[in-house]
């Protein structure tokens, strides 16, 4: 085993693309979820399908600009791995496993992939230090080679968290009020990440809505030692300064994986009325923390958009919105 510092791995290899690896980690659901930054979109692309289609430990991601997010399983897997073609993937996640505050991640990749693995996500801010099994693995990088690394990073919890009805008809606005909040929030924790802030449409025809009918959702990395519930209640001390209407209503809940009846009340509340009792026992039962700011209507809004945070586009779309028709490349004749 030859252990080096993501430093040192810039210095053997020279300084390389990789912008950031972050390792989240939902214990209870035995999911971890690996965030990928790098400085282009090409290589987490390639990454991502050739890892889906190597399977080991991964089990779906995606792509956002040059960031990867991945989710897999926690424990140890066979990967079916080598050179590109239908039936392998050229680059792998074997492992994920936890001990303590650290995550190990266990990797493989093949040719350019190894180069990947062992040179570029090696150095990556986030890395605590790259393990290499042999020196093979360190030495004989690119090319036929095939290289496998165990990359040492910082475990974090996931806490999502969203809000509903801040603002009134002449005043206040859900979004702008959440991204002051967050923005200080980040400031008071060392360490803390917002990882992303979306607005959630509602159904428009509800009658005591505002203006548009959206609520906001925020995801928040929270290193370890840091208590997730009073990160909940300063947060929502901060939001009360931006809170102007008399149902503002936030919820919370800590773990990457939503369960499935909360994300199919969250599509009924695109669609139509919803009652607030079902909000209420929804996130009894499944453990969401729900905290009046200066009221509970707004639950609904925020436990909507709590439950599909990890949604595609239709997060911020109205049901069946033509708009949707309309995204992509189209080829112009």
């Amino acid at each position: 085993m030859i252990s080096l510092t993501p430093e040192q791995v810039a210095e053997r290899f020279g300084r390389m693309f990789s912008r950031g690896l972050l390792t989240l980690i939902d214990e209870k659901a035995g999911v971890a979820e690996i965030i990928e930054e790098c400085c282009a979109r090409g290589p987490v692309e390639w990454d991502l399908v050739n890892r889906l289609r190597a399977g080991g430990a991964v089990y779906t991601g995606w792509v956002d600009g040059t960031t990867l997010v991945m989710r897999a399983r926690l424990g140890s897997f066979e990967v079916k791995f080598g050179p590109a073609d239908f039936s392998r993937g050229g680059q792998a996640l074997e492992a994920v496993e936890v001990k303590n505050d650290k995550v190990y991640t266990r990797w493989a990749g093949v040719a350019g992939a190894g180069v990947g693995v062992a040179a570029c996500l090696a150095q990556a801010p986030g890395v605590v230090k790259a393990v290499y099994p042999s020196e093979d693995d360190l030495v004989k990088v690119g090319g036929r080679y095939v290289n496998h690394v165990i990359l040492e990073t910082l475990k974090y919890e996931k806490l999502i968290f969203a809000v509903d009805n801040t603002d009134v008809k002449d005043k206040g606005a859900t979004w702008a009020s959440t991204l002051k909040a967050a923005s200080m929030l980040c400031e008071k924790y060392k360490g803390m990440k917002l990882l992303a802030h979306r607005i959630f449409q509602a159904y428009p025809g509800v009658p005591w809505k505002t203006t548009n009918n959206v609520a906001v959702s925020l995801s928040f990395a929270v290193p370890a030692g840091v208590e997730v519930r009073q990160v909940v209640k300063d947060l929502v001390e901060i939001l009360r300064g931006f809170c102007y209407s008399e149902e503002a209503c936030a919820v919370a809940y800590g773990g990457i994986v939503v369960p499935r009846e909360l994300r199919e009340f969250a599509w009924r509340v695109k669609s139509g009325m919803v009652e607030l009792s079902e909000a209420l026992e929804l996130a009894e039962r499944y453990g969401v923390e729900v905290v009046e700011i200066t009221g509970r209507m707004g639950v609904i809004g925020a436990l909507a958009a709590l439950a599909l945070y990890d949604a595609g586009l239709e997060y911020a779309a109205l049901k069946d919105d033509p708009a949707l028709a309309r995204v992509g490349r189209v080829e112009e004749s």
